[in-house]
């Protein structure tokens, strides 16, 4: 069943002047998924109707006869998906989909939601691994530090929060809720508070 059938299913309801559409808005939420079948997994999703992202960032790998360009994936088993509360369930139902990622405490009814992922640290985390000239990481226990803008550089214009620092550089993460933070190395000199 799509997209679509969910929609079919549910009789359109009006509350307060909004359909089931209006009231229920369609958001990130993480789904975790077998190893190795990310992007097979997004391919099923987008087939069905759902916006789908696949964390990753390019790497040039070099064997002694050659160099190539390979993605990486930052967090591997986990495809964003976007959907509205409505849709959760059928998620739940396919059978390439572990579960979907949730926070402690977002249990309604028995019936456990995905924990949402606002659009801006989705958008901030793909601004992060197209321009970052450094590896990125992801770190789930990064102590919240000073918020930080990148004023120079590739990544000009990204806030993020510095985890750790030295004399010639810091540890940027952005936040990505529920799963924690991506993090890149940049110089000091392209940070301002």
């Amino acid at each position: 069943m799509g997209v679509q059938n969910v929609y079919q299913d549910i009789e359109e309801s009006f509350a307060d002047g909004t359909n089931d559409r209006e009231a229920y808005p369609k958001r990130w939420i993480a789904v975790l998924v077998q190893v190795n079948c990310e992007k097979k997994t997004a391919t099923k999703l987008g087939k069905a109707g759902y916006e789908t992202y696949i964390p990753t960032q390019q790497e040039v790998h070099q064997w002694s006869d050659r160099k190539k360009k390979v993605d990486r994936l930052i967090m591997p088993m986990v495809v964003f998906v976007r959907a509205n509360v409505l849709e959760e369930e059928w998620l739940r139902g396919q059978s390439y989909i572990f579960k979907l990622l949730a926070l402690p405490g977002t249990v309604e009814d028995k019936k456990k939601f995905a924990t949402p992922i606002p659009d801006y640290q989705i958008e901030r985390l793909k601004f992060l691994l197209e321009n970052a000239e450094d590896e990125v990481t992801l770190v789930s226990n990064l102590k919240v530090g000073d918020i930080v803008r990148v004023i120079s550089g590739p990544l000009k214009g990204l806030e993020g929060v510095v985890s750790t620092a030295d004399e010639k550089s810091s540890i940027v993460g952005v936040m990505i809720d529920g799963l924690g933070y991506a993090c890149v190395k940049i110089a000091k000199n392209y940070l301002t508070c």
